[in-house]
């Protein structure tokens, strides 16, 4: 999904849930030129995010107001449902958005203390891997400082675990970080900005 559909998505979630509103009024609460909040519409509308109630007005589906709630979903490139590989799907980011909050609220961490902050029993695949892929992305990003200590571990003969820190600086607000594009690219739904981590160390 675009930056710009998700924009159109968001801002038609924050002030006409419920009811339809027009692209009118879209241009007028984002700022986007007519053509664009044209072009995003028809995008969301054809996945199955907005339905078409008269002439320029849109209302989300029960399926975009899904990929609203509570940042529990975020949108990303991949096929709808019944289309193909040229299409977009809402995927389920709950447990980032929760890896990230734990971030935040820790500041300094591991990667067991992040673990053990978000597992709620619901997950799917390896949650341990999922972690050290996003704090990597993170690292990579610019979000997070590797420090210079490790922490202890049990084994004697482990190194100990890689302690990370996110400055206050670095804490853009509360809404995660989007690992995308085949994990080249970083999206800050906070201050709307990509950073590409193609080709990083972590």
């Amino acid at each position: 999904m675009t930056w710009t559909s998700e924009t159109i998505l968001t801002a038609i979630g924050n002030t006409s849930r419920r009811e339809c509103i027009t692209e009118a009024r879209l241009i007028e609460i984002t700022g986007l030129k007519e053509r664009a909040v044209h072009d995003a519409c028809f995008k969301l509308t054809k996945h199955g995010l907005l339905e078409k109630t008269g002439r320029g007005c849109h209302r989300l589906t029960d399926a975009g107001k899904e990929a609203l709630d509570a940042g529990k979903t975020a949108l990303r490139s991949g096929p709808p449902k019944g289309k193909q590989e040229s299409g977009q799907r809402i995927v389920s980011n709950a447990l980032r958005k929760r890896i990230w909050n734990a971030i935040r609220i820790r500041r300094k961490f591991t990667v067991p203390e992040i673990i053990g902050l978000v597992v709620q029993g619901d997950e799917r695949g390896d949650v341990t891997s999922n972690v050290q892929k996003y704090i990597k992305a993170l690292y990579k990003a610019g979000y997070l400082v590797l420090m210079p200590r490790r922490e202890p571990c049990v084994s004697p003969t482990s190194p100990g675990f890689k302690r990370w820190w996110l400055p206050d600086g670095k804490d853009t607000g509360p809404q995660a970080p989007v690992l995308r594009a085949n994990a080249t690219r970083v999206y800050d739904p906070n201050t709307e900005e990509t950073h590409d981590i193609s080709g990083m160390v972590a």
